[in-house]
């Protein structure tokens, strides 16, 4: 059963399954009673198939309805059996309270209960006259002295049961018709009191329908912007292979699909503005409204529009408090140095197998994923690509219209750069004074760290690896120039000139040949590199 879930806990255990559907487990009502505790509904699926709940689930939903049940019973005993005896009491003192006047105002009459005849509920028709639900009539009787109690007169037992079997009546009528003008002012109390427990529409059941609705309300809405909740890995396979596409509607069908086939929830749904990853819910409806009202997500500060405010402002305007005790470098969120100091400080033991250099445990995977594995290529050539970014850079040689899709002018020299992060960058390298820094090991200075950087992992620092000739024996450091290297033994060249068909062995050759030989063109390649045109080399197969 690897692809058997839960409809209650979407879990995917090995434990046993019952099929709610089945016959033999139709005397035990599963979907009724899912849909009367929970705030979804199982149906039957309308093809071959079959729905499940794991036994823990069941276990568990049995064992409240049980207690609920328990419950519900007790508590409409409890109530009946209260009413009954507040009824009572207050027609006892009614009756009370009327013979005490009576009595003072005119001593020759006293108040009796007596059961309605035909002889006292003269003038009523005969279907008021032999109702159940009417209460008994206070009549005046005339004497001249003690008179015994009237043998037809209801016993206060009697009284109690007659109420509990008009409640019983009552709860299944909607009104209680009023009381005859013959009827007594204790009669018309007590038909407003059964007018009061007339039987409401259960709570729980419009509540249930409620969240029903605004379920399918947010499904509809998050459907509308976001156009497609897809399996990002399903769905490049079946365009792959030529298969239609599948939409499923709603998050919940999403995660469902996912925890079934794939085995795991880490799902996401990807913003059809920003292309940004989402992956939960409440992210997806946050995000929607970001873009629907971006002033409520706007930064007083930088005016930039962000959908986490609370993480923008510690990120860009507030002091780094998390700084790293190896390298001294500073952080804004504390898992941001917990992942450099696992990246970066942990010890290089894990050779990898294809290209020999050294990663942490964190890292080995993104190396093999990032360089290693081509998941993208390109329509228009056969080169292939580690990333979709990648491949949109590539993507740009091919049609022009994209070049200039995110590019900004440098506000200090004008040059235009691809998107904002390498603006940031130039800015940083080119028009921020910094202080020369050196070199420990030969004295050298450079302009800035980076520099630095580069030339301590070039010159001055041991090789993390070396790509030695197979040939001569001679070792580099970077595997391009070994590739030059070997083209000085095979003879074969490398790079062809774009302006004519001379070809060179190394890309240092190739530069100059074009400064000097086609120096017009070369200035319209500097021109147009300053408005962002990228420019690859001329490599040959």
């Amino acid at each position: 059963m690897a692809c058997t879930s839960c409809e209650v806990c979407l879990s995917l255990s090995k434990e046993a399954y019952l099929d709610i559907f089945a016959e033999e487990n139709s005397d035990k009502q599963i979907a009724l009673i899912i849909s009367k505790y929970l705030w979804f509904e199982v149906v039957p699926v309308s093809v071959e198939g079959a729905r499940f709940i794991c036994s823990s689930c069941w276990l568990s939903l049995e064992q409240f309805h049980e207690f609920y049940t328990e419950v519900q019973r007790a508590q409409a005993s409890a109530t009946v059996h209260s009413t009954a005896a507040a009824t009572s009491a207050e027609d006892k003192t009614e009756c009370i309270v009327e013979e005490s006047t009576t009595s003072k105002d005119h001593p020759e009459f006293y108040e009796v209960k007596v059961e309605p005849t035909d002889n006292i509920q003269e003038g009523v028709n005969e279907e008021e006259a032999h109702c159940t639900d009417k209460p008994l009539a206070c009549v005046f009787v005339k004497c001249e002295g003690l008179v015994a109690p009237d043998p037809t007169a209801q016993s206060d037992n009697e009284e109690e049961i007659l109420l509990e079997q008009q409640q019983q009546q009552t709860e299944e009528e909607q009104s209680v018709s009023e009381s005859s003008e013959d009827c007594s002012t204790a009669g018309e109390g007590t038909s407003k009191r059964k007018r009061k427990r007339t039987r409401k529409s259960d709570p729980s059941q419009d509540s249930k329908t409620r969240k029903v609705e605004d379920q399918q309300k947010e499904d509809e809405e998050l459907l509308r912007f976001y156009k497609r909740i897809v399996c990002e890995t399903c769905d490049n396979q079946r365009m792959m292979a030529g298969e239609s596409q599948i939409d499923y509607g709603t998050w919940r069908g999403l995660l469902r699909h996912t925890k079934e086939c794939h085995g795991h929830d880490k799902i996401y749904v990807k913003c059809p503005v920003c292309e940004i990853k989402l992956r939960t819910k409440f992210n997806l409806q946050q995000h929607m409204d970001m873009h629907e009202n971006p002033e409520k997500y706007r930064c007083k500060l930088c005016s930039e529009v962000h959908q986490n405010m609370k993480e923008h402002m510690q990120n860009k305007h507030q002091e780094r408090q998390f700084c790293c005790d190896v390298c001294g470098k500073k952080f804004p969120f504390k898992k941001r140095l917990t992942v450099h100091i696992k990246k970066m400080h942990v010890e290089k033991d894990i050779i990898c197998d294809q290209c020999q250099k050294p990663f942490t445990r964190y890292t080995i995977e993104d190396h093999r994923r990032s360089v290693h594995t081509a998941r993208f290529v390109c329509e228009h050539c056969p080169k292939t690509f580690n990333s979709r970014f990648r491949l949109r850079q590539h993507m740009e040689e091919h049609d022009e219209s994209l070049r200039n899709s995110t590019s900004v002018p440098c506000t200090v020299c004008g040059q235009v750069m691809r998107d904002k992060y390498i603006l940031s960058r130039h800015v940083k390298l080119m028009h921020t004074v910094q202080p020369a820094v050196s070199c420990s090991t030969c004295g050298k200075t450079f302009k800035c760290k980076r520099n630095l950087s580069v030339h301590m992992a070039n010159v001055c620092l041991a090789p993390t690896r070396i790509f030695p000739c197979t040939i001569c024996g001679k070792q580099f450091r970077r595997k391009n120039k070994l590739k030059e290297h070997m083209s000085t033994h095979t003879g074969k060249p490398l790079y062809m000139c774009s302006f004519c068909p001379e070809t060179f062995r190394q890309d240092t050759h190739l530069y100059y040949h074009r400064k000097n030989a086609h120096y017009e063109q070369w200035l319209q390649m500097q021109q147009q590199r300053k408005e962002g045109v990228r420019f690859r080399l001329n490599e040959l197969p």
